[in-house]
């Protein structure tokens, strides 16, 4: 059968569907052509590797759907947007339940029989034991599968204990928790995972199975071999992208040779199916009600293209009215909405409970703002993008906001800065581990922007390891980038060297620095919080503008300079993330037995 000619799909549709106790956000991604009869479920890896994965997931949902295939993606319960947390029990099994219920879901919202579920890394892994209790699926696309859960949870120990900074890797002491690259796995978890098996060929799970290697360092090919030998009918093979795809959030895109393989791949065995017309398009709501919150899924701006999670008090669980003030947080990097290590979700949950509205959205072309031209790297520190955000706080006006404060970690803090200069509405500003605040088109290479788009750590960090032995050692082996930090070292001797320079020689008083549109903003009334990781290399960028510990601004009751020790530059551990929130809630004068007035 050959697929019938591709068309535009609609807009993808966002809501919630219920598993068990928790309610997971997923997306509808319906069939530009119909007639197909096959629908696609994509199951999503786990933690770090699930936020790379993001944008590669939409773009694949996005593909399918134009091609004729019905196609839902969805947040496990205590992941992305869906509610719970990574401390909850019984995870693993509610990862499974919920392609359970997502593949019901989307058996009623298409009218298909027949599903194919698609898996990544432990997804592929989840994905294969939800067919089994389905009872079999048409097709399981498996790609870089893990061999079992005990494999994932090896991988996890190993990535916890070669994490550099000591504590983040560990938990709590003496519970058997992992924290894992910004994610923690609760000892319960661990124990599911090291109890979860491969792919079982006992009860085959689907009728075929495509198995996708890395092309890195392919390791499927044993799962192949067995499969084969038990009569699973399998087709086996290497998909380039898998690297480059998974090696930073920003770099999320399918490789289009991998893309078209996989459409090709699913049409194969559309003869075998039964084709279905009907599709009955109904989902679910917009909205989730959980542990005295509720969380909208909206849209805004022009047409509209911008997408985010509005997080405030249940109405219903608040005594009193529901806060005039909110905090926006900005898009960091190629992170979608949640943030890195989830870190948004976090804030905008904790910020609702004591009376707040937190809208965590993303920039056009990240995430779930879906654009035509895609996610382009320039526009994160673009002036534009300041209008996106006067979208957003346009949006939060209509609902009864008066005040806004604009939150953003590392690029997000250069959008907020560049936001607030230009939005005189913006009550307060919140950068943490910024490394630019602003960027000349003019000078694209200029020393800070060529120098800090490089990541080190501060000056103080480095001055503190001369007195360590150890580095020394890993200094002659190698491990240690030295002409790296000598020439970020240069960079700053030579910035202050300018700096005098310019305070000795007139220069041009319009090009106002960082310091003095910050005094502007105070004088007009605008707030400014920094939140800084000691470690940090944007800490040489912001006290070389500010001075230590930001005494340039010393006597300026709108200006903080706040300290964490012992995390990273995304706040990615248990314990940064708690400074964090307890600082912004102190700086906005709210506590858990208190609300905003």
């Amino acid at each position: 059968m050959n697929l019938p000619a591709s068309g535009k799909s609609p807009p993808a549709s966002a809501f919630y569907f219920r598993v068990n106790e928790a309610s997971c956000l997923g997306w509808f991604h319906a069939a530009a052509v119909s007639g197909l009869g096959l629908s696609v479920v994509l199951c999503r890896p786990l933690g770090y590797e699930s936020n790379c994965a993001y944008g590669a997931y939409t773009q694949l949902a996005e593909q399918l759907a134009q091609a004729g295939f019905d196609v839902l993606r969805f947040d496990y319960p205590g992941t992305g947007d869906s509610s719970g947390d990574d401390s909850q029990p019984n995870r693993v099994q509610s990862w499974i339940d919920s392609i359970v219920c997502a593949t019901e879901v989307l058996s009623k919202l298409s009218g298909n029989e027949q599903v194919c579920l698609f898996g990544l890394r432990l997804g592929a892994t989840l994905a294969a034991h939800a067919a089994r209790r389905l009872g079999g699926v048409a097709q399981i696309i498996m790609w870089a599968p893990c061999a079992s859960g005990r494999a994932f949870a090896r991988e996890l120990r190993a990535a916890a204990l070669n994490h550099e900074g000591g504590n983040h890797g560990k938990g709590e002491p003496g519970s058997g928790d992992v924290e894992s690259l910004g994610f923690l796995y609760t000892a319960q978890t661990m124990a599911d995972l090291d109890a979860l098996p491969g792919l079982r060929v006992d009860e085959p799970s689907a009728r075929h199975v495509l198995i996708l290697d890395r092309d890195d360092r392919p390791n499927s090919k044993q799962l192949y071999a067995t499969l084969q030998s038990a009569g699973v009918v399998t087709t086996y093979a290497v998909a380039p992208g898998y690297a480059h795809m998974m090696s930073e959030p920003r770099e999320t895109l399918f490789d289009a040779e991998t893309l078209n393989s996989l459409t090709a791949w699913l049409a194969k065995d559309l003869n075998a199916l039964n084709p279905k017309t009907i599709r009955l398009g109904q989902h679910g709501p917009r909205q989730q009600f959980f542990d005295g919150l509720c969380e909208t899924a909206v849209s805004f701006g022009v047409a509209p293209t911008l997408f985010g999670i509005l997080s405030e008090s249940d109405p219903a669980a608040l005594p009193s009215p529901c806060s005039e003030t909110a905090i926006l947080l900005l898009s960091v990097g190629g992170n979608y909405h949640i943030g890195p290590n989830r870190i948004y979700v976090h804030i905008a949950r904790e910020l609702a409970r004591v009376g707040c509205r937190a809208l965590r959205f993303d920039l056009a072309g990240l995430g779930d703002s879906r654009s035509d031209s895609g996610f382009q790297w320039p526009h994160l520190y673009s002036k534009d993008s300041t209008l996106e955000v006067k979208s957003a706080i346009d949006f939060l006006s209509s609902q009864g906001c008066k005040k806004f404060y604009l939150l953003g970690i590392c690029s997000g803090s250069f959008v907020a800065f560049q936001a607030a200069l230009a939005d005189p509405r913006v009550t307060g500003q919140i950068l943490l581990n910024s490394r630019l605040l602003e960027w000349q088109e003019a000078k694209p290479n200029g020393p800070w922007q060529n120098s800090m788009t490089q990541a080190y750590k501060s000056v103080s960090f480095y001055r503190r390891q001369l007195f360590d032995w150890r580095i020394y050692k890993r200094i002659l082996q190698g491990d240690v980038d030295v002409a790296g930090i000598t020439n970020r070292w240069r960079m700053l001797l030579g910035a202050r060297v300018k700096r005098v320079l310019q305070s000795v020689y007139p220069h041009d008083a319009s090009d106002a620095g960082p310091l003095q549109k910050v005094k502007f903003l105070s004088r007009r009334g605008t707030d400014t919080l920094m939140i800084v990781n000691s470690d940090d290399d944007g800490r040489d960028y912001l006290e070389f503008h500010f001075g230590a510990g930001g005494k340039y601004l010393k006597n300026d009751a709108r200006f903080q300079m706040i300290f964490v020790e012992d995390s990273d530059h995304t706040f990615s551990d248990k314990n940064g993330q708690t400074s964090v929130i307890s600082t912004v809630k102190a700086h906005l004068g709210v506590s858990d037995s208190m609300g905003l007035g």
